[in-house]
């Protein structure tokens, strides 16, 4: 018997979806509702100590860390291989999902939290807030909570900024060598990358467009376009459909790539005063507006 415990099909708990999905293999979907903290539940706990998803449950083997469990699907499930065959380009393969785990993900991350966790944060009240944070069982994810709550201070989100810039470019300049980015082939490179760079034309327009960077934008709508990972996409439970990025982010990138009357977009710079505001791009066609199901959203981006 094959489980998997996620969330929506951002970061995190979209990257086994679409490994699965790719591969053809059933597997029974357990859906975790953040929105009532089940990953901190002393029920889901006692199969992940960390309380975080996602989880792989394989006959009554419990596999967590999303990259991992990826490899272990490629592994141990029959279907199209997403690893490279050639040594070379398998390292190549997993230096992205490395590169992805430790510099882009957590870029993407603090970001989320900025804009979404905050405000989830902020709307408790004191002994709701301490509640919920005495169920987390990391740490370092205690004080993160915190530290969404009272804001995260500026140079941090400036250099997040910084590093989600860097990682466009490094895509860009990987996809000009080669179709995808790691070689060929469609890959666990891009299964990792996808769902932290979907959420770029959203969160930080100005990074990513068809004159800057257009074979990005040719990445993001060829990986969209395959049926395996529509078909992920296709089981999110979130009725804002702009919680999961996609054509139409793509489509404003690609018909007007930040200009309006010729004009670059202006960078909207992240700022510490004011998390989980409206963030508004008229230039791009693009308003992210504050409810319950993008903080869910933006919840589980951050806490998978």
């Amino acid at each position: 018997m094959l489980e998997l415990y996620h969330a929506d099909p951002n970061a995190n708990s979209a990257k086994p979806l679409f490994a699965l999905y790719e591969k053809g293999v059933p597997f029974t979907s357990r859906w975790m509702d953040f929105g009532k903290w089940e990953q901190h539940s002393d029920w889901f706990k006692a199969l992940n100590p960390n309380g975080q998803v996602p989880a792989l449950v394989h006959d009554g083997k419990v596999i967590t860390e999303s990259t991992v469990i990826c490899e272990y699907i490629d592994e141990v499930f029959d279907g199209p291989p997403l690893r490279p065959g050639d040594p070379y380009w398998r390292a190549r393969m997993r230096i992205w999902t490395k590169f992805v785990d430790e510099y882009f993900c957590p870029a993407v991350s603090l970001i989320g939290w900025h804009i979404g966790v905050a405000r989830l944060a902020k709307a408790l009240s004191d002994a709701e807030f301490e509640a919920h944070v005495r169920t987390i069982p990391l740490p370092e994810q205690q004080a993160k909570w915190r530290l969404a709550r009272e804001g995260f201070p500026q140079d941090q989100l400036d250099d997040a900024r910084r590093r989600v810039e860097t990682s466009i470019k490094r895509m860009e300049a990987a996809l000009a060598e080669h179709p995808w980015l790691a070689g060929d082939a469609f890959s666990l490179a891009e299964i990792g990358a996808f769902p932290m760079a979907q959420a770029v034309p959203y969160l930080m327009p100005e990074f990513v467009g068809e004159a800057s960077t257009p074979r990005v934008i040719d990445w993001l709508q060829r990986v969209y376009d395959r049926p395996a990972i529509q078909a992920a996409l296709k089981t999110s439970r979130n009725p804002n459909p702009r919680a999961v990025p996609g054509r139409e982010a793509l489509a404003h990138d690609r018909n007007r790539d930040g200009r309006e009357g010729g004009r670059r977009a202006p960078a909207r710079r992240v700022t510490a005063a004011s998390p989980g505001t409206s963030c508004e791009h008229p230039e791009l066609g693009l308003r992210f507006v504050p409810s319950r199901a993008r903080r869910v959203s933006r919840l589980q981006a951050a806490e998978s």
